[in-house]
């Protein structure tokens, strides 16, 4: 014999069981991890508000960096647009991903980045 109890599913959980993604989880672009230690997405008309992007300003928004990796000690920041890969214009995530696998091993990079309202080169050295 069971014993059965009805109840109320607990707000926040999905009938799977899993966490209920709210509508801005969901919405989410996927992130894309670069250069050993920057994740990168594309820019959203959410995250072009956000950041108040002008809306001629193409590239690869910065979702997360790790502190310890070449572009953190670089001063990469979450929010900067990474535009271009040794002159190579960057136009989304997949562009990025796509010049980063064109890199030779121990090749020295130079980033142009958009960062608080101007853009700029940065060199990373090779891990």
């Amino acid at each position: 014999m069971f014993d059965v109890q009805l109840a109320e599913m607990p707000a926040g959980v999905t009938e799977e069981g899993g966490p209920e993604l709210s509508p801005e989880e969901s919405a989410q672009p996927e992130k894309t991890t670069v250069f050993g230690g920057v994740a990168v997405t594309d820019i959203t008309d959410d995250i072009r508000s956000g950041l108040n992007l002008p809306k001629d300003v193409q590239g690869a928004v910065i979702a997360e960096v790790d502190a310890d990796s070449s572009a953190g000690k670089a001063g990469l920041h979450e929010g900067d647009v990474i535009q271009e890969v040794n002159k190579q214009r960057v136009k989304s995530a997949k562009d990025l991903v796509a010049a980063g696998k064109k890199l030779k091993r121990n090749e020295k990079i130079l980033i142009r980045v958009y960062s608080q309202g101007r853009s700029g080169y940065v060199a990373l050295e090779p891990k």
